[in-house]
């Protein structure tokens, strides 16, 4: 058997701590990054937290430039980002997400959005209909029947007003909202005292029956908002604030007032001299940990710098595509991803992710989570781009145009796009044609018959 030497060399891009420091921060919210730096100023004793009536203090800039770090280059579309786990989303932007998949028209998605802002930590909402009509100018009728639709929303039983209302609907969509277990609703303060029997009575079962029952209601949840593993909330302050310069223009920029600060404690000073002949082993450990301390509070500075850069780049692309929403509202909105900004601002598509992710912006049209503005693109024929609420608007109105002797298929409604310029699969109109709570067409075509039979009785 022969032994021998063998050298290579290769290239390799690997993620330093510095970078990962900095795509943490990126992800955070303003809330979530005072608890951090909070947490680091107690472990390091060179990081200090202004107090909130000092002077904002400029972070130290990084002698590698901005652009070293989150930023690829022309020669590598790999900046090492998209091999760390994604960000989960938050239930806030996952609300957020069905609402533009379910909804087309404009006021309900401005309803939609005042909802899901008003939500407390158990996902319900404390105000009435007629408190939000004065709020937003929409008819409490309006805004009723957006509630009574996004309570079918994951999860189901959200943006209830009461307990009963929340296990109702859960109850409704399992099918198990029957008369008895009407009852049973109704008189929930007997179950919590105990009174098994006369609670039996009162639904008109037996106790085994009513045993049943109980086990079925301990499947629900009871708060279907809150998450013990996670302390993510709805937004209720805003990141970031965009407003109108005076000059016909619009001006994005941090909102000062929740964004975290550090500084370093400059009056530290080392009082260790090396240079002695009586150097005590203390002396040199003490150092080497002053010296480790320097150095993540300068990388954590550091980091707090790009972190502000990179929100600012992303939010004022966002809305460069979107400016025609801060003066008509939700209907303005274009089609825009994740990969239409992170190659316009030459950042990964996992970056600008981590950078919106549960983050919000106050506008004029009021306060939204950046996820809001991002919708599904699809292709077209002449490469124009159709957003997919309005190809959902389109499937609409030929669903309601059809003919009595001709009801669409979705193979039909995928070729009428089709002459409309609109590429689409025929599982994305089923996917739409679902949301939209319109039937398939062999169902629709039972439904004329049955109406003709109706009418001949």
């Amino acid at each position: 058997m022969l032994q021998g030497q063998e050298m290579r060399q290769g290239q390799g891009l690997f993620m330093n701590g510095q970078m990962r420091q900095a795509l943490h921060l990126l992800h955070l919210t303003n809330a979530d990054l005072q608890a951090y730096l909070e947490e680091q100023a107690a472990s390091n004793p060179l990081l200090e937290l202004p107090q909130s009536d000092l002077p904002p203090v400029q972070p130290m800039r990084s002698e590698r430039g901005q652009r070293d770090l989150l930023t690829h280059g022309v020669a590598s579309e790999d900046d090492g980002t998209a091999r760390l786990p994604d960000m989960p989303l938050s239930l806030t932007d996952r609300l957020y997400e069905q609402l533009r998949l379910s909804l087309v028209e404009k006021t309900d998605l401005q309803i939609g959005a005042y909802l899901i802002e008003a939500l407390d930590a158990a996902g319900r909402l404390v105000d009435s209909a007629e408190r939000f009509s004065l709020y937003t100018g929409y008819p409490a009728e309006d805004i009723e029947r957006v509630r009574q639709y996004m309570m079918r929303f994951e999860p189901v039983g959200i943006f209830a007003r009461s307990l009963r209302e929340c296990l109702a609907v859960q109850l409704h969509e399992r099918g198990a909202l029957d008369a008895p277990m009407e009852k049973l609703l109704d008189h929930m303060n007997l179950l919590a005292r105990g009174e098994m029997a006369r609670l039996a009575r009162l639904c008109g079962v037996n106790l085994a029956r009513l045993e049943a029952m109980v086990a079925e209601l301990k499947r629900l949840d009871p708060k279907p908002g809150f998450d013990p593993g996670s302390e993510t909330l709805p937004v209720r302050t805003a990141d970031m604030i965009v407003s109108a310069d005076g000059h016909g223009s619009w001006t994005v920029e941090l909102n000062t007032q929740t964004l975290p600060r550090v500084m370093l404690a400059q009056d530290i000073q080392t009082r260790v001299s090396l240079h002695g002949k009586d150097v005590r082993p203390q002396d040199r450990q003490v150092t080497w940990f002053m010296n480790q301390w320097r150095t993540q509070a300068n990388w954590l500075v550091r980091g707090l710098e790009l972190r502000c850069n990179t929100l600012l780049r992303v939010a004022r692309e966002i809305f460069r595509r979107q400016e025609k929403f801060l003066t008509v509202g939700p209907s303005g909105l274009a089609p825009m991803t994740l990969r239409d900004v992170a190659d316009s601002i030459g950042v990964h598509e996992s970056t600008v992710s981590r950078a919106v992710f549960g983050k919000s912006i106050s506008t004029p049209q009021g306060l939204f989570t950046l996820r809001f503005f991002f919708s599904s693109v699809l292709a077209s024929a002449n490469q124009q781009a159709h957003s997919a609420e309005a190809v959902r608007e389109v499937i609409r109105r030929l669903v309601a145009g059809e003919q009595e002797r001709a009801v669409l298929s979705d193979d039909d409604l995928v070729r009428l796009l089709l002459e409309r310029g609109i590429v689409i699969a025929r599982r994305t109109v089923a996917k739409y044609r679902e949301l939209m709570n319109i039937p398939p067409s062999f169902s629709r075509k039972r439904q004329i018959a049955l109406r003709k039979g109706q009418h001949a009785a």
